[in-house]
């Protein structure tokens, strides 16, 4: 006797569901809106608007003393070193350990509130989910297998709350040091802030080609966990079933190929998130011998000094880095928009009181 195939949670959501009786798993096919997602998610985290807005006070700090660190060593390098005055460079590099350690202070301070924000909003996140699966009818959960449920309680819930408590911080940083990076670099000397600016171009549009592979990449890959998160609590729960009936080695064949489903959907998603991190560290890499070369040459006929090429070439460093940053912010934020998309799908499911007649 053969092990039917596992329920696809496509089963249809009883009186009360759309016309059709589209399921879950339709719905998570044609979810395609991450703004949306992401305007949901966010009203979870309106309540706490006073610590957000300290987080974003204490992000602009430390941002902007990261830009101060650059400048004063090329004072240093313009001022002191060049005229060997040792008074001097010692008062500079009082000031930038000064700049260093409050840089560091404040990002610390602003990762924990951030932290506990992100936990609290999750709290209220998960009970909501929750106490909505109570409300729901028998017949929703004899076509969900309930692995297909927790999974949205646990995974989708986790890749939420890694990318708000871990990178929602790291994302506003990096934006803002963008663009006080490009703004510092015009105020010094426009003609290198310009050649600076030949490479922004090729990063944004290169990543924002991966960034639309990787979104469905991961949506993908969200869909394919939930099945087999599904196939594997039912074949536990039945197991003594299972045995008794003979059906291991159709239960074996149903979990190998919901986990080979998985295996090739986590391949494609970090395949092309991947790509991001050494093809812009290349592209970066470009930008500061742009900078070094062109600098060089304006150096030497007089028009730019020593530490202002100096400070352009941190700064080029700096602009880089966030755009990588930000490029693999999208693996986190492209699980977390996919998961927050099947949570609220689920509590958007129609209720028991709902399918009253």
């Amino acid at each position: 006797m053969r092990l039917p195939a596992p329920r696809k949670y496509s089963a249809t959501l009883r009186s009360g569901a759309q016309p059709g009786g589209k399921g879950i798993r339709e719905k998570i096919e044609k979810a395609r809106d991450p703004r949306h997602a992401l305007a949901r998610l966010s009203r979870y985290l309106f309540p706490f608007k006073a610590s957000l807005i300290s987080v974003c006070g204490l992000v602009v700090a430390y941002t902007l003393l990261g830009l101060i660190g650059p400048y004063l060593m090329g004072v240093a390098i313009d001022r002191f070193i060049a005229a060997k005055a040792p008074a001097g460079l010692a008062w500079i590099a009082f000031w930038m350990i000064i700049v260093y350690l409050l840089h560091n202070l404040f990002q610390a301070i602003s990762e924990w509130v951030m932290a506990d924000v992100s936990q609290r909003a999750l709290k209220r996140l998960r009970g909501d989910l929750f106490s909505h699966m109570q409300t729901l009818p028998i017949g929703f959960f004899d076509g969900n297998p309930s692995g297909e449920l927790m999974s949205r309680l646990t995974s989708d819930i986790e890749a939420i709350n890694q990318a708000v408590s871990q990178n929602v911080t790291s994302l506003l940083a990096g934006v803002l040091s963008l663009v006080g990076i490009l703004v510092a670099m015009f105020v010094l000397d426009v003609r290198l802030a310009l050649a600076s600016l030949l490479a922004v171009p090729i990063m944004f549009a290169f990543t924002g080609l991966v960034a639309r592979y990787t979104r469905q990449g991961f949506r993908e890959l969200q869909k394919n966990l939930g099945e087999l998160n599904g196939i594997m609590e039912e074949t536990i729960s039945g197991q003594k079933a299972i045995k008794a009936f003979g059906r291991t080695e159709s239960a074996l064949a149903a979990f190998r190929r919901s986990n080979q489903d998985v295996y090739r959907a986590a391949v494609r998603a970090n395949s092309f998130a991947f790509l991001l991190m050494p093809l812009t560290g290349v592209l970066g890499n470009f930008f500061v011998i742009v900078l070094a070369g062109f600098g060089g040459w304006l150096a030497l006929q007089g028009l730019v000094s020593v530490g202002t090429i100096a400070t352009f070439i941190n700064y080029g460093q700096n602009f880089t880095s966030p755009l990588r940053q930000l490029a693999n912010l999208y693996n986190s934020i492209q699980a977390a928009l996919a998961g927050a998309e099947r949570v609220f799908e689920l509590i958007d499911a129609p209720s028991e009181s709902d399918d009253a007649p």
